[in-house]
């Protein structure tokens, strides 16, 4: 399984027409490319969480930001220890940040994410996990920092293609255009373009190593791009990702419009690995699409958006069947009391970032897919936002939302309110490594 941290479906594969991503459209046209991939949550820690229990983050508790202090459950089962059991080798190469870690008895474990990024290191790793197999079946989660901030331009002589501001193209989700976009533009493709050198550099190894023929290949990304209107919030942008399978022989070429997400892989390589997958899983399998034998499969897909880091909260909850897509804003409810002891404007704030600022938005997907136009409350579209409204609380209730519960949802808000700032060393390390991105980029006049 390979990640790109915050990759979302920027690639030629998707129809982007700046990136430059050969490795991952030879996997799209080999394999099968989904058009409707999903991750549960926009935000880092909570979506990979997800990868690797096969739950949404209200269920495992990995509600925002690992390093933050938000945390799983304990007891969670997951996926290193699961395919352990089964009998195969396990390694993580790069970027964890779901706690707590001691929950991922991976066998390697090599998660230094700045590495992710030097290709030699990257070869070097995964030859040195896949050198000690010893016969042994196994599973990697290779994990690229690219194209998360900060988007160096270059690391070692790499990417080979980089993108200038005047090439770069705008993404239509933002819904506008400044040179300051342009160039968050250009260097996000930059670094997408790193994320595929990378994927093409682990196909080699496993090329040179026989292992090609008999690897399934997953390549998708934790959420949508760092950039308005997509990390973060609840938009499409956001938390539909690329989402590719290849397997020679086993995977067929094809692109499927089924609604697939992140907690439908555990279910896939615990059957390919002919483990017992947990009780109560909300995904399932995705071996039938792959294999070009699916029936029926869901009509609805849920997402949800708690919080990010402490301050940040803004609880939503989203489904979207084959056109239409409902998201409720939690703390909008009508039905909620609003903690006295909390100052309103506060939170409104936060919302207004990531929200139109209403409770309820409905999206026709099919004439505006880049969630312009609410639709909420038009008499000829009630059936359709009564339908999307059941369907979103069945899932919430079959999950075992703990928000549906108002007292839980003030109880939140309150905890929230008293939880620290992001810590100051993080804003000054934020602040460093951009400073070192200007001189790098300086340096090498891009």
């Amino acid at each position: 399984m390979v990640t790109g941290d915050d990759m979302g479906c920027q690639l030629g594969c998707y129809g982007d027409t700046v990136a430059t991503t050969p490795h991952m459209d030879r996997l799209a046209r080999e394999g099968t490319r989904f058009t409707r991939g999903y991750i549960t949550q926009a935000s880092c820690s909570s979506s990979r969480s997800s990868m690797l229990t096969g739950l949404y983050p209200h269920q495992n508790g990995q509600i925002g930001l690992a390093h933050l202090g938000y945390s799983m459950r304990p007891g969670v089962p997951t996926l290193p220890t699961l395919l352990k059991q089964a009998g195969y080798r396990t390694g993580i190469i790069g970027k964890l940040h779901v706690a707590p870690d001691s929950l991922f008895d991976f066998d390697y474990k090599q998660t230094n994410t700045a590495d992710t990024r030097d290709m030699k290191k990257v070869r070097a790793k995964c030859n040195a996990f896949l050198g000690e197999l010893d016969g042994k079946p196994f599973f990697l989660m290779l994990n690229f920092f690219d194209p998360h901030d900060p988007h160096l331009q270059d690391v070692e002589g790499s990417p080979r293609a980089k993108v200038a501001p005047e090439q770069a193209k705008l993404f239509p989700f933002l819904g506008a255009d400044t040179p300051d976009l342009r160039r968050r533009v250009a260097e996000f493709t930059t670094c997408v373009n790193r994320v595929d050198e990378g994927v093409g550099v682990l196909m080699e190894v496993l090329r040179q190593r026989g292992l090609n023929a008999n690897t399934l290949i997953v390549v998708l990304g934790d959420n949508g791009p760092p950039l308005a209107r997509a990390k973060v919030t609840s938009f499409e942008a956001g938390v539909n990702v690329p989402f590719l399978a290849w397997w020679p022989g086993q995977v067929k070429s094809q692109v499927s419009d089924s609604l697939v997400c992140s907690i439908d892989l555990l279910p896939t390589f615990l059957e390919l690995a002919g483990g017992a997958p947990p009780d109560g899983l909300p995904g399932r399998s995705l071996l039938p699409i792959l294999r070009g034998r699916a029936g029926p499969w869901r009509e609805y897909l849920a997402t949800e958006y708690t919080t990010h880091e402490p301050r940040n909260l803004n609880p939503q909850r989203s489904i979207r069947d084959a056109r239409y897509k409902l998201t409720v804003t939690l703390l909008l409810d009508p039905a909620f009391p609003w903690p006295a002891e909390v100052p309103l404007e506060e939170y409104r704030k936060i919302q207004k970032r990531a929200a139109t600022g209403e409770y309820l938005e409905l999206y026709d997907l099919q004439t505006d897919p880049y969630e312009f136009k609410n639709l909420a409350g038009q008499p000829d579209l009630k059936a359709v936002q009564d339908r999307l409204f059941q369907e979103l609380h069945n899932w919430r209730a079959q999950t075992q939302d703990p928000l549906l519960d108002l007292a839980a949802l003030r109880a939140l808000v309150l905890k929230e309110r008293d939880a620290p700032p992001t810590p100051v060393p993080g804003w000054k390390k934020a602040k460093a490594a951009k400073t070192t991105v200007k001189r790098l980029n300086k340096e090498n006049k891009l």
